[in-house]
């Protein structure tokens, strides 16, 4: 039996790419091995599995994301959320 509280929440790692590769987290510019530390310190740190919200830019190359997603894998990182803004109305 699970002895979590029902109400406990799981750290969010939000994590954006712009359209350079430029990786933020949490808002902030970090670098890729920044980021590997940071999701390895994030498994380590809580009883709950972090989740990672990840936001690329539309022209975001697809191996920028990919590395991303192996990082957070590599760390232990197993919820993987995908954000996207609806489409701008007319």
């Amino acid at each position: 039996m699970d002895s979590r509280k029902l109400d406990d929440k799981p750290l969010v790692l939000h994590v954006a790419i712009n359209k350079d590769g430029g990786l933020f987290l949490d808002g902030a510019a970090v670098t890729h091995d920044e980021l590997a530390v940071r999701f390895a310190a994030a498994v380590r740190s809580g009883s709950t599995v972090p989740e990672l919200h990840l936001r690329a830019d539309r022209d975001t190359r697809y191996e920028e994301v990919t590395d991303v997603m192996a990082t957070a894998q590599n760390a232990g990182l197993v919820k993987i959320a995908f954000v996207t803004e609806p489409p701008a109305t007319r």
